[in-house]
């Protein structure tokens, strides 16, 4: 990858991005200095000019051969690097193909405009280094769509966890009352009440799960799945209340989404219904009439050999005369 930067008193700018590989991986430092920020419109392909004052940085184990500007269609995922602290105005406008953004806590300032035209973007992972503040809920407000949040943490070296949270989607609408002249904005999805779960820019996890009955209310089934094996396989902040409330959900309608589970191929969902003792011999058939319709051997063995050890068959009883 070929990097164009600016040097300022103690850190690098990054301004452009060449390179063959729609992952964009920034480095922690160039020359030895510390890269602070990147641009506005560093990942745009709608940039008015290209700057000219700047410098170049090429990886020593880059090959030869042209290298296209990672720039709007271009571009499917950024990570960046620990060490930056502010990205610019418009830096994303137009990438209507990055999927993915990863960044850590250290990045606490994002420029106006910074995801406009990110349709696409559904999927974020967070590294917190310094405690739990991070600009997630920042980044949620600008874009409307579903976000899954990926929060990683660092107990010590040999301790990562991971907290995964689904941010459903939302809309805004305008509605004009005609006799009034009035205009007014009609929220429509559980989107905009699930990014409010912030405190401090800190995530409120039990906010975060208070607001499940009203998901439940509105969002599609596999929403609310996703919403719940997020929170029983990765319980970080859990309380038992609410735990019991996510489990009885699973239990009441076991059938519909044991079988679903199965036709998304979501192996670990199905071995935490399993590890949480929740399998019924109704939903547990569910999933093997599933599994066998679509035509998946290896969840199909797997469910055949649960259902053995859970619901063995009755044996004939034997009479002696």
């Amino acid at each position: 990858m070929k990097i164009q930067y600016r040097i300022h008193e103690d850190h690098i700018e990054i301004v452009r991005c060449f390179g063959s590989d729609s992952k964009v991986e920034l480095p922690k430092q160039i020359e030895g200095i510390p890269v602070k920020k990147v641009a506005a419109y560093a990942f745009s392909s709608r940039k008015g000019k290209e700057d000219e004052s700047v410098c170049e940085w090429t990886e020593d184990s880059l090959p030869g051969g042209s290298k296209q500007l990672l720039a709007g269609e271009a571009v499917e995922e950024v990570v960046f690097p620990d060490t930056v602290e502010e990205i610019g105005n418009y830096i994303f406008y137009g990438c209507k193909k990055l999927g993915k953004l990863e960044f850590s806590d250290s990045l606490v300032r994002i420029g106006s405009g910074a995801f406009t035209g990110c349709g696409n973007l559904n999927r974020l992972k967070v590294r917190l280094r310094q405690g739990e503040k991070s600009c997630v809920k920042e980044i949620l407000g600008d874009l409307w769509q579903r976000i899954d949040v990926v929060f990683e943490t660092e107990a010590d070296s040999a301790d990562v966890r991971e907290v995964k949270l689904v941010f459903p989607e939302h809309y805004e609408e305008a509605v004009e009352n005609t006799p009034a002249r009035i205009l007014f904005t009609q929220h429509h999805g559980v989107g905009n009440n699930y990014r409010q779960c912030f405190y401090s820019r800190e995530m409120d996890y039990r906010k975060y799960d208070a607001l499940f009955p009203l998901a439940a209310a509105q969002e599609k089934p596999e929403v609310l799945e996703d919403m719940i094996f997020c929170r029983l396989g990765t319980p970080y902040r859990l309380t038992p209340e609410y735990e019991k409330m996510y489990e009885s959900y699973v239990v009441m309608h076991l059938p519909e989404i044991a079988r679903r589970l199965v036709e998304r191929d979501r192996p670990e969902a199905l071995a935490c219904i399993l590890g949480r003792g929740l399998w019924s011999r109704e939903g547990l058939e569910s999933a093997v009439d599933a599994a066998a319709r679509n035509k998946k051997p290896e969840i199909l063995s797997y469910l055949m050999n649960e259902k053995h050890l859970l619901f063995p068959e009755n044996r004939r009883k034997r009479f002696e005369l």
